[in-house]
């Protein structure tokens, strides 16, 4: 299956433009996280989800009874954005919601959410294999253990730091 991601055409050989970015790192890593989250996005959007919908889905899937605030902790996403997320979940009868543990609800998929899982981990199997092959099995596994470096909370400034 062919992507519909739209790329930037590949210069021709005798083509003699230089861009001075090719050497910096972010923006290497902008460039491969647009192609593979255009691709991502086609395919999750036949199932007509958005990939942070899909995301969402898929935590639930992997921890039953999660709370709303947990999901966004685990995914980064703030918590003003997390009600209208899982309003739109549960008006499409994907998610509902179970006991409630203080303040926090918990959260689960429904039959409909499930299924829907599964196709969602079809179209990642085929989006992942486009990416996969590109790369040697060693390379796949020190880019998956080298790029947390750069997005995880630990390693960006403090706000008192700025």
């Amino acid at each position: 299956m062919r992507s519909s991601a739209k790329r930037a055409p590949r210069p021709s050989p005798s083509a003699s433009w230089d861009n001075p970015l090719d050497q910096l790192l972010g923006y290497q890593l902008r460039r491969a996280s647009f192609a593979m989250l255009s691709d991502l996005s086609a395919g999750i959007g036949k199932l007509d989800l958005r990939i942070t919908e899909m995301s969402v889905l898929m935590v639930i899937h992997a921890n039953p009874d999660i709370s709303q605030s947990d999901i966004g902790r685990v995914l980064g996403i703030q918590r003003a954005n997390m009600v209208p997320l899982i309003t739109q979940l549960e008006r499409r009868t994907l998610v509902s919601r179970g006991e409630t543990r203080g303040r926090a609800q918990s959260l689960r998929l429904t039959p409909e959410g499930e299924a829907l899982v599964r196709r969602c981990r079809e179209a990642i199997a085929e989006h992942e294999a486009r990416y996969t092959k590109l790369f040697s099995p060693k390379e796949r596994q020190d880019l998956l253990r080298c790029l947390p470096r750069i997005w995880q909370d630990d390693m960006l400034p403090e706000e008192s730091d700025l």
